[in-house]
């Protein structure tokens, strides 16, 4: 009789604890993904990714302005000037997001709107070089 006391005292334990566990797991589950999804909500996007062939020129107009103010002094107004470390900036192959993170350092000061701007005009140099035209 005693063993099978002691049986059923271990299976309703067991039982207890697995229901614990599958709570304590949804709750982690929930809790875990609050704030992914709020570091994901604070991230703006480097770069709109379909804006109209008409904003598109715009915006790289604006960003060419910008880039002549603040960056043409090392790399001239078409990206082309060597630097000490390494390829010009318009022969480095570099994508939209990694020029977007740099334009975003380098021009904190710079409203959002303006940053995207500069990163459209580099990299229309990138495309340019890409496609042979100058």
């Amino acid at each position: 009789m005693r063993v099978a006391s002691n049986q059923v005292r271990l299976e309703a334990a067991m039982a207890g604890r697995a229901i614990a566990l599958i709570f304590a797991s949804t709750l982690l589950g929930f809790a875990g993904g609050i704030p992914i999804h709020n570091l994901s909500a604070e991230q703006p996007p480097a770069v709109d990714p379909s804006p109209s062939a008409e904003e598109t020129g715009r915006l790289v107009a604006e960003g060419k302005e910008i880039f002549l103010e603040r960056c043409a002094g090392c790399h001239n107004d078409r990206g082309d000037k060597p630097l000490k470390t390494g390829a010009p900036l318009n022969q480095r192959g570099l994508s939209t997001e990694v020029i977007a993170q740099a334009v975003n350092g380098r021009l904190r000061d710079r409203t959002e709107d303006e940053r995207r701007a500069v990163t459209l005009y580099i990299s229309s140099l990138m495309q340019n070089k890409d496609s042979g035209k100058k």
